[in-house]
């Protein structure tokens, strides 16, 4: 298998999308990113895997996802995505590493991901496989990020 460890916040939106978004609805998502992501998993297969703060609203059965949680099942439905897991969550003081190793640790059949996040987080040994977007001077998703992920996850 291979996955795509999704931040939300830096990376399907930017500070150029929360000048122009409409801020009295849920709109936390900027929808033109989501076909760059849709292009990776076209092109790889790979499942994505929320490591953003926002899993905390989300879980696989809709039923139990709060507001925030269904909105982003339904906002990735209509590009034709489908968030396949989530990292687990210990606290806000954790380490987004260590989240992502504990979920590595527990699928044992992945064989390539990415992590794709706009904040360093002090990535260590998984580094290699990290893309960061920039939201402050970029759009968060960009196509140059597109390539990146595609080719690693494509990668012999």
């Amino acid at each position: 298998m291979k996955v795509i460890f999704l931040d939300i916040d830096g990376v399907l939106n930017s500070g150029a999308y929360d000048r122009r978004r409409n801020w009295n609805e849920l709109t936390d998502i900027d929808e033109s990113r989501l076909p760059l992501v849709k292009q990776i998993v076209d092109q790889t297969g790979a499942v994505i895997v929320l490591s953003s703060t926002w899993r905390e609203h989300w879980e696989k059965d809709i039923q139990k996802c709060d507001v925030e949680g269904a909105y982003i099942t339904y906002t990735f439905a209509k590009y034709g995505l489908e968030i396949y897991d989530k990292t687990p969550f210990w606290d806000i003081s954790a380490n987004r590493i260590d989240e992502v190793k504990r979920w590595l640790e527990s699928a044992k059949d992945v064989e390539k991901f990415v992590i794709i996040d706009d904040y360093g987080f002090g990535w260590a040994d998984l580094s290699p496989r990290f893309i960061k977007t920039n939201p402050r001077f970029g759009l968060g998703l960009e196509e140059n990020h597109v390539k990146k992920a595609i080719e690693l996850l494509t990668e012999e």
